[in-house]
């Protein structure tokens, strides 16, 4: 595997992050503090096991294996995850309570981490991290 996602990473950039939000069902309230964090990532990685810590609001740690499903918390919920690599990039098939959702991580030319996140209904944000 070429791609190694080790690293601490700084959120720098959103791209339709609110509207995401809104696909998601997350009321206006928790939309407006969600776009007032600056969440850092920890990302661990040894082959195709992953640990990832996000610090925001909370702290949030998940440890998983590619090809392997694993339960987790989202806002939305508890929802089922399914994480793969595709072409260099992290992908997770997520199925929620109310839709699925797909999250992809890859690390562009330009040294930084793209965080693409889509909505059932289309809606997609990019979130940016720098390593730090």
């Amino acid at each position: 595997m070429a791609v190694n996602f080790t690293g601490n990473w700084k959120h720098v950039e959103s791209e339709n992050f609110d509207d995401y939000l809104k696909a998601m069902g997350i009321n206006f309230a928790m939309r407006k503090i969600a776009n007032g964090i600056t969440p850092k990532l920890e990302i661990q990685q040894d082959g195709d096991s992953f640990k990832v810590k996000t610090i925001g609001a909370k702290t949030k740690e998940v440890s998983f294996k590619v090809g392997e499903a694993f339960e987790d918390e989202m806002q939305v919920g508890k929802v089922k995850v399914v994480p793969s690599l595709v072409d260099g990039k992290l992908h997770f098939d997520i199925e929620g309570p109310k839709q699925k959702l797909v999250i992809e991580r890859e690390i562009r030319s330009d040294g930084r981490l793209y965080q693409v996140m889509k909505a059932g209904d289309g809606t997609t944000c990019t979130r940016i991290f720098a390593k730090e």
